[in-house]
């Protein structure tokens, strides 16, 4: 089965805005509520199959976290079968 995440990102102190990362992550069959961290080390994480890093979120749908949250989401259903 494969989720989506979206996690945090850690920038430097010179960058203002806010950045987050965005995964399409695959878990293992019978794993409960989403992985603590995108990580094939995290528990219940079988593999990352793509990730988008450093993106700023902004107020409207066109920010670069929302248009990489809305493609992960479409692999997700591509993945999972759920195509309609």
């Amino acid at each position: 089965m494969y989720v989506t995440m979206s996690k945090s990102e850690k920038m430097p102190s010179s960058c203002w805005g806010k950045y987050r990362k965005v995964a399409v992550v695959e878990v293992e069959d019978g794993f409960k509520g989403e992985p603590k961290m995108i990580s094939e080390r995290a528990r219940g994480v079988k593999r990352v199959v793509k990730e988008w890093r450093r993106l700023n979120v902004g107020a409207t749908n066109r920010s670069a976290a929302a248009k990489a949250m809305a493609e992960a989401m479409k692999l997700c259903d591509e993945l999972n079968g759920d195509s309609i």
